[in-house]
């Protein structure tokens, strides 16, 4: 089964159940062309770790499921393959929280990304160096143990960790959370640079909307499991219910789209 050549990632209509009972996602499609940065937006709980893992394989280890649609990548369905042979296609996910193995060095945890590709020495030491040229912060910091970094540094190594496994595809997890603005925005320059120079495709699940729409081409809205609006970044960035409820507080509190979108249903009827 082939997708559109342009693209790298199509979901198509995907349903999602946690132990035959609990509905994650419902009804889910969304593309992401190759060579491009597409952002995934909502609250936490909104289904956008859910829909990450249903790509990458790994919601089998939380008892969940895609129970109808599609996924295809990379012209590949992506349906009985586990995450170690989605990583030897290419597809690589940085989950949530970092995930850095803390009795490692800074240079060991990045090194273990390189695995399944059996590198030799002298050709891992090319990638490291490679690695190196994105993440300065972390040439300096080679030889300390992950566990003792700080959580942008941690969040780099992910990262970093993630790109030695050459990846054509790059699913972060919510890479901002609980990070200084200026270690967001020094990772979001690393992952824009990675994007332009390395040509990997990446699908980015964030809560920080602001900063994910101005570094992303395109954006996908949900909630409760839900694609409620989705558009170019500069189209939603601009959007005044995206403004009104993505990038600040209303006068009335926080509402979100299934509010706004009754409201206005409400007032064609009255």
């Amino acid at each position: 089964m082939t997708g559109n050549s342009d693209n790298i990632l199509e979901i198509n209509s995907i349903e999602v159940m946690y132990d035959s009972v609990i509905s994650a996602l419902h009804d889910v499609s969304l593309n992401v062309p190759k060579g491009k940065i597409v952002a995934l937006l909502g609250g936490n709980g909104a289904g956008k770790s859910t829909t990450l893992k249903s790509i990458s394989t790994m919601l089998a280890a939380e008892r969940g499921k895609v129970t109808k649609g599609s996924i295809i990548y990379d012209g590949t369905e992506v349906k009985n393959q586990n995450p170690y042979e989605m990583v030897t296609l290419g597809m690589v996910q940085v989950l949530e929280g970092r995930r850095c193995f803390g009795h490692l060095t800074v240079e060991e945890n990045i090194i273990a990304g390189a695995y399944s590709r059996k590198l030799s020495k002298s050709q891992i030491k090319d990638e490291l160096e490679k690695i190196y040229s994105y993440f300065n912060r972390l040439r300096d910091r080679r030889k300390s143990q992950a566990g003792f970094t700080s959580g942008g540094e941690q969040q780099m190594i992910a990262v970093a960790r993630a790109m030695m496994a050459k990846p054509k595809m790059l699913l972060l997890d919510e890479p901002s959370m609980g990070l200084a603005p200026q270690l967001v925005a020094e990772i979001f320059n690393i992952v824009k640079e990675l994007n332009e120079k390395e040509g990997v495709s990446i699908l980015l699940a964030e809560q920080n909307t602001n900063v994910a729409l101005r570094n992303a081409d395109y954006g996908y809205i949900i909630e409760t499991g839900h694609v409620m609006l989705h558009g170019s970044a500069d189209k939603l960035l601009n959007d005044e219910k995206v403004k009104e409820l993505y990038l600040g507080i209303s006068k009335e509190g926080r509402k979100n789209f299934r509010d706004v979108l009754r409201e206005e249903e409400t007032k064609k009827l009255a």
